[in-house]
């Protein structure tokens, strides 16, 4: 009985936290993007704003801000994976998950997978030295922010369609 309901509780909270996550993607404004690498000054996985402004892309962190000059931007790649979600929201799931017997639990853990673009920029720095830097977006946001930077001069390679 006592599996049935810890199960029942979960998938419950699970669903509800998909509910409220799971809203029509429309373009925002600037929107909430994390740092995976790549840029000295910001901590890997910061989150901030990343947004295309007087000719460089700047993305603003609680702690640290960076900028890298359009000018410099080599090329710009996008991208779709499939990653962990890591909010409060689940953190309930997390616990029923953990909770659940004979690894039941693992069943679980794909209610909290989410997908989200990925935005690589490559660039020069002041030297001449190649840089990188790997940025995760809400799902959505990353052809058009790859529009706006090559709209502000960024040189960009064309996008080779996926083959399905």
């Amino acid at each position: 009985m006592k599996l049935t309901t810890i199960l029942v509780v979960a998938i419950s909270a699970a669903s509800c936290s998909l509910a409220q996550t799971s809203t029509a993607s429309a373009p925002a404004a600037n929107p909430v993007v994390r740092h995976i690498a790549g840029l000295d000054t910001v901590r890997r996985n910061a989150s901030g704003t990343l947004k295309v402004h007087d000719g460089s892309l700047e993305f603003k962190g609680s702690t640290a801000d960076n900028k890298v000059p359009v000018s410099a931007i080599e090329d710009i790649f996008t991208g779709t994976e499939t990653t962990q979600k890591n909010t409060k929201k689940d953190k309930a799931v997390k616990v029923a998950a953990m909770a659940a017997p004979y690894e039941s639990g693992r069943a679980l853990t794909i209610l909290m997978r989410t997908k989200v673009d990925i935005l690589t920029v490559s660039y020069h720095d002041s030297d001449g030295g190649l840089h990188g830097a790997i940025f995760a977006l809400p799902i959505g946001q990353a052809e058009s922010l790859r529009a706006q930077l090559i709209q502000a001069g960024a040189h960009a390679s064309a996008e080779k369609e996926a083959k399905q």
